[in-house]
């Protein structure tokens, strides 16, 4: 018979069993598991809950679940039909309360309540956080006489703040039902002057600063503690007020990420902090050889628990193990680079009516490509908005609370959101870059078909990548080519074939040429991403000089290259075509009317002191300012009907330059005699009309950094 939670040896008191069943029945899907979980519980919990039930459940779900259950509650001596239908629908509710633990929740919960430690190796959304939540509570509740008021039970560690959030909010819910001291949340964030009075717990939290979680810890006497490792790391080597002498439990939560992030020394450090007897969990989808390493300083013969997954076998053959769920779909699409955006647009607008979240290699192309989407799917998307490590703490809350409450639409983010996000109705994961880290693919697909959800996820390589295909095979992650799908965003590029995936990057380009945003946005994020794939760990897969650099800067729609040394040596055999000497780069202004005036006073002095930058502005912008003159007066001419391919005469030319010289000595006049200035003589040279504004002193501007398009 399969363990149950009321089956686990050392059994789980009372209390916690209660907060089981009333955690999970709030949270449930129905829809998910009831089917098969209710003929396994049913004649377990049948016989002590049917009578409390089942007349008020019995009306409403007897219809619907009498025909699966009535086979397993049937007997010698059942009574008539109607009986039987009541009997097992209130069986079912039963059940439904309590539900089956997953895997990993039946493997690791015993071992820690029976003084082992462990290292947990489980799926993304297979209950891990239930895995050590509820020992966690149960040792809390175990303890003879309770703990001192400074004292702490257990220790909870999560890498982020958000995963830190969640957790707190699990072990919240479960302290509360069974009476116990409410969980601290310790974890860094904004000042504490930037929390609202309408803030939630967690927000105020996030807000605090060290001296104000541990006043707070006081006032709550909390058993346990939830917190991020720099804030722990913090609070328990400056400061005594957190007695660990008693501490029961150390869980370290995404313990690979804890490592890769750079909190070895704080783990380290928080660690030498506690008692030796203690027990200690580590969790985590993947396992890294530091995650080893650690497992072996931290913990006292520890036992390893890997719950793997069978893939679906071919009809014949033996189903090989996977590291993705069973019910997630993984397909890839390969095409040249400056296409990934037009077909990441064309994806997002087939899927408007689900929920999607698309993954990005660093927080400046999510400004620049989220920035950019959501102004091209602004009548599309019901939702989308950019999540990125960079934001601050109150701003990364409120964009998950409302991405959560949205029905449908797109989160634009970086690998912040790749643990422990618990989004249960997200529909597809999208990665438009390979993630640096390996291990990070299976996190980022693990956003999707949680706890026996179905669920989707599609990765965009460039033309050159396809080798990363053969990895994810090599590392038991099935995936299959997107046109197998049938998805739009798969078929002809325009100008490919009829109804071909439509070009939005000269659409992205005029917002690049409207708005100075764009510019130094799209600059940045084009930086930023060759900086980050040189340095990504799958570099004999990814190799940087196979990347087309001419065609992503097509691809980030560039004006002109930044300088940077990866771009020395290749600017003349680049496929890249910047913008001519007609496009004033200098002139194109911010449409945030601050920002813009900003940028003037800095190009005012930059002017001012010359060099060798002023000089190169002052001639592009001249430049610029000639050609524009010739186009106008092409459009003249134009507009007049005469031919403008057509060659002038010698006599017509000398007509022209003396017209030209009149016109300088009748302004030159004006000049003298002061009724025109300096300004507005340029102006009037160039044939513009008197009422136009100057714009500076030769027009332009100037970037907001040294890496931007200007230079």
């Amino acid at each position: 018979m399969p363990v149950t939670f009321e089956s686990m040896q050392p059994p789980l008191s009372c209390d916690t069993l209660s907060a089981i069943r009333s955690v999970l029945a709030a949270s449930a899907d129905p829809a998910v598991g009831a089917p098969v979980l209710a003929p396994v519980l049913a004649p377990v919990l049948a016989p002590v809950l049917a009578p409390v039930l089942a007349p008020v459940l019995a009306p409403v779900l007897a219809p619907v679940l009498a025909p699966v259950l009535a086979p397993v509650l049937a007997s010698d001596d059942a009574s008539d039909a109607s009986d039987a239908s009541s009997a097992a629908s209130s069986a079912a509710s039963s059940a439904a309360l309590c539900p089956l633990p997953t895997p990993v929740q039946a493997a690791s919960v015993p071992l820690l309540l029976t003084n082992k430690d462990v290292c947990v190796q489980a799926l993304t959304g297979s209950g891990k956080t239930l895995a050590y939540v509820i020992p966690a509570v149960e040792m809390v509740l175990r303890k003879v006489g309770g703990y001192g008021p400074k004292q702490v039970g257990a220790l909870l560690v999560a890498p982020t703040r958000e995963l830190a959030r969640q957790v707190h909010g699990v072990a919240a819910r479960f302290c509360e039902h069974c009476d116990i001291s409410p969980p601290l949340l310790c974890v860094g964030g904004t000042s504490a002057g930037s929390s609202s009075g309408n803030s939630s717990s967690a927000d105020l939290a996030a807000s605090r600063s060290t001296k104000e979680d541990l006043a707070e810890f006081l006032r709550l006497k909390s058993d346990i503690v939830v917190g991020t490792p720099g804030r722990l790391h913090d609070v328990l080597t400056r400061f005594d007020t957190l007695d660990t002498r008693e501490l029961d439990l150390l869980v370290l939560d995404e313990a690979d990420t804890l490592l890769s992030m750079g909190f070895a020394v704080q783990v380290g450090g928080i660690i030498r902090c506690l008692p030796a007897m203690r027990r200690t969990g580590l969790f985590s989808a993947t396992m890294t050889k530091g995650v080893a390493d650690l497992s072996r300083a931290g913990m006292r013969n520890p036992v390893f628990v890997n719950v793997a997954v069978k893939g679906k076998a071919a009809p014949g053959t033996k189903a090989a193990d996977t590291s993705t769920p069973t019910s997630l779909s993984n397909y890839y699409l390969s095409c040249p680079q400056h296409q990934k955006l037009s077909r990441l647009a064309s994806f997002l607008r087939q899927h408007r009516a689900e929920k999607c979240i698309v993954f990005f290699l660093t927080c400046a192309c999510v400004d620049f490509f989220g920035n950019a989407l959501s102004e091209l799917l602004r009548a599309d998307l019901p939702y989308c908005e950019a999540l990125h490590g960079k934001m601050n703490q109150k701003r990364r809350s409120n964009t998950l609370e409302r991405y959560k409450a949205a029905p449908a639409g797109a989160l634009l983010c970086t690998d912040v959101a790749a643990r422990g996000l618990d989004v249960t109705d997200i529909g597809w994961v999208v990665q438009f870059d390979c993630p640096q880290d390996p291990a990070s693919f299976v996190h980022r697909v693990g956003r999707a078909a949680r706890a026996g959800r179905e669920g989707r996820s599609l990765i965009i390589l460039g033309s050159k990548e396809e080798a990363y295909v053969d990895f994810l095979k090599i590392r038991k992650i099935p995936i299959q080519p997107l046109d197998e799908a049938g998805e739009e965003c798969a078929g002809p590029f325009e100008g490919e074939g009829e109804g071909g995936v439509p070009n939005v990057l000269p659409a992205v380009r005029e917002l690049v040429l409207s708005d100075r945003d764009y510019l130094e946005k799209g600059t940045s994020a084009f930086t930023s991403y060759i900086r980050a794939y040189k340095e990504h760990q799958l570099m004999h897969v990814l190799r940087f000089a196979s990347l087309d650099l001419g065609e992503l800067a097509t691809s980030f729609c560039l004006l002109r290259l930044p300088k940077m040394p990866e771009l020395k040596t290749k600017h003349d055999n680049l496929d890249f075509v910047p913008a001519g000497p007609e496009v004033n780069i200098h002139g194109i202004a911010f449409k945030d009317k601050t920002r813009e005036k900003a940028r003037q006073v800095r190009l005012a002095k930059e002017l001012a002191n010359g060099g060798k930058n002023a000089k190169q502005i002052k001639a592009e912008t001249k430049m610029a300012e000639k050609l524009a003159y010739k186009k106008r007066k092409e459009d003249e001419n134009k507009a007049k009907g005469r031919n403008v391919n057509k060659k002038r005469g010698k006599q017509a030319m000398i007509y022209d330059e003396w017209d030209e010289l009149a016109k300088e000595e009748r302004l030159n006049k004006k000049l003298k005699q002061g009724k025109i200035n300096k300004a507005e003589f340029k102006r009037l040279m160039r044939g513009e009309d008197k009422g136009a504004k100057a714009g500076g002193e030769e027009g332009g501007g100037m970037s907001d950094d040294d890496d931007s398009e200007g230079e």
